[in-house]
């Protein structure tokens, strides 16, 4: 955990919007002396208004519960769950290995999109205090940090923002897995937790991340890729399959690596595309203007963004500014494609996106050329025709992009890295009960959850639920972009406007008979 010298130093206006976080001599360290969880009993108690639930401390719920205490009263109690014992860090930013790097530069991973230095500021106080460089790389295309840095940045929000509100409580954080949300009499909701508790609240933010595919029961095919069982104890001389070629397999590739594997990774995906590298980008390219035959059209929204990239050539401009300029209407762009195209682009168009736009930081570039230069990465495009876990390993058949028939591989382990692609898929049981019991619905493609403009989510009915918002990867097939740091601090500052002006209108209202 954060050293208290960490976070002693964040400016009071990050706790408030309106510049009034207390900046008290005499305030006590959460750290050391407060009690981070509380008992079930205390949480419990009356405290004169329901607390708003945060469903997941993640980066997503993390900034969520923040902008949520820089626009709520000081009497509106906020409720921080998280099943895992790492609040503020989530399954991305938990990691040990300082190897494993953000895939966006530090000067654009701020949490706030009011402080856009944020995290580099945090960056260079660690380091005066500290002396500390582990977790840095200074590159060409600018500095990137390790995941694992990240998640000691926001942890330390999270202890400051406790430090800040312990003089009445209205941050709490409830290490509780939250099974079910009930609606309640009092026009609120219950959460229903593993440990028993049933809590009221007034309304519910769910900020769950990404959901982890379940694990099957074949002892070598991990669906997982950060779980458990694909990080068992490997015979070295034998290979192993990673299923997907973005960034979940660069990690996975490039720990093995580390950890001294010498069996060879095969990293197969239907295209057999590896992310595009970071690269110093000195010119801007501005953003274009669509017409609405290319915002309906996929074909010719594709051939427009072609004659883009072509002309910032012609200028001596990197394709990468061309990407990088689309990030303001992406989210637009993709509301107005009708859902055919939005399914034509899943389909046919996505990778080739996906690998321009997350990129890899030059570190993990370098990594990943040796090891293709050298053989101990294998990258093969093609589609999985059968997998079978027996006593000698997985047998993979798959037909090759190129060529005709089917080829095989026999291999000990399968590492799944592709992500759940459709949320029917989860076996998440608080979604589960969700979906069926119609509180909320899936997106039109199932990438996610359906959510109005005010990410209020819709119900199985069609009617918004008016007290239950989501936000982050969750809601990605409404908005598509909505997985990186710079979108989802948005998207909380987004919700939690909407939280608040849900409350004003929940207000009592004086009422005069005379």
């Amino acid at each position: 955990m954060q050293a208290t010298g960490d976070h002693a130093e964040l400016p009071a206006p990050l706790l408030r919007s309106d510049g009034s976080g207390s900046d008290r001599a005499d305030a006590v360290d959460p750290m050391t002396s407060m009690p981070l969880f509380p008992e079930p009993a205390e949480l419990a108690a009356p405290v004169g208004k329901r607390p708003i639930a945060v469903i997941g401390a993640g980066f997503s719920g993390t900034i969520a519960a923040l902008q949520l205490l820089r626009r709520l009263p000081q009497d509106q109690p906020v409720l921080l769950c998280e099943r895992s014992p790492e609040f503020g860090r989530g399954i991305a930013y938990a990691t040990g290995d300082k190897h494993h790097l953000l895939n966006v530069r530090a000067a654009n991973m701020s949490a706030l999109s009011d402080e856009p230095l944020h995290f580099q500021d945090w960056l260079k106080r660690r380091g005066a205090q500290t002396g500390n460089t582990d977790g840095l790389h200074e590159t060409e295309a600018g500095l990137f940090a390790s995941r694992g840095l990240y998640g000691q940045y926001l942890r330390s929000i999270l202890d400051y923002v406790m430090r800040e509100t312990a003089g009445h409580a209205q941050l709490r954080l409830m290490p509780d897995d939250v099974l079910d949300v009930l609606s309640a009499e009092h026009g609120g909701y219950e959460l229903v937790c593993a440990s028993g508790q049933r809590l009221p609240v007034a309304g519910v933010v769910l900020a769950v991340g990404n959901l982890p595919p379940e694990e099957g029961c074949d002892p070598n095919i991990c669906r997982n890729a950060w779980g458990e069982k694909a990080w068992r104890p490997l015979d070295p001389d034998r290979p192993v399959l990673v299923v997907g070629t973005g960034l979940t397999m660069v990690d996975v590739a490039i720990s093995l690596r580390r950890q001294g594997f010498k069996g060879g990774v095969v990293a197969l995906s239907r295209g057999g595309l590896l992310p595009a590298r970071h690269a110093a980008v000195a010119t801007p390219w501005p953003t274009p203007h669509f017409t609405m035959a290319e915002e309906t059209s996929l074909p010719q929204l594709m051939a427009r963004l072609r004659d883009e990239v072509f002309a910032a050539a012609e200028a001596g401009t990197d394709w990468r500014a061309v990407i990088d300029s689309m990030r303001p209407v992406t989210s637009s762009l993709w509301s107005r494609l009708p859902l055919a195209e939005r399914r034509r682009f899943l389909r046919h168009a996505r990778r080739y996106w996906d690998v321009h736009r997350h990129r890899l930081a030059p570190p993990h570039a370098d990594l990943i050329d040796a090891m293709v230069a050298e053989g101990t990465l294998r990258v093969v495009s093609g589609r999985i025709r059968s997998m079978v876990d027996g006593p000698e390993g997985v047998r993979i058949r798959y037909s090759p992009r190129t060529g005709a028939g089917e080829a095989e591989l026999l291999v000990q382990r399968v590492i799944m890295a592709s992500g759940l692609e459709h949320i029917s898929r989860t076996r998440d049981p608080l979604m589960q009960r969700l979906i069926d019991g119609g509180l909320v619905r899936m997106d039109a493609q199932g990438l996610g959850l359906d959510v109005t403009d005010g990410l209020n989510v819709m119900r199985a009915d069609g009617t918004p639920a008016e007290r239950i918002w989501a936000l982050g990867p969750i809601v990605r097939g409404v908005f598509w972009e909505c997985v990186a740091v710079p979108d989802i601090r948005v998207q909380a500052a987004h919700a939690a406007v909407s939280v608040v002006a849900r409350l004003r209108e929940d207000a009592p209202r004086w009422s005069f008979n005379i």
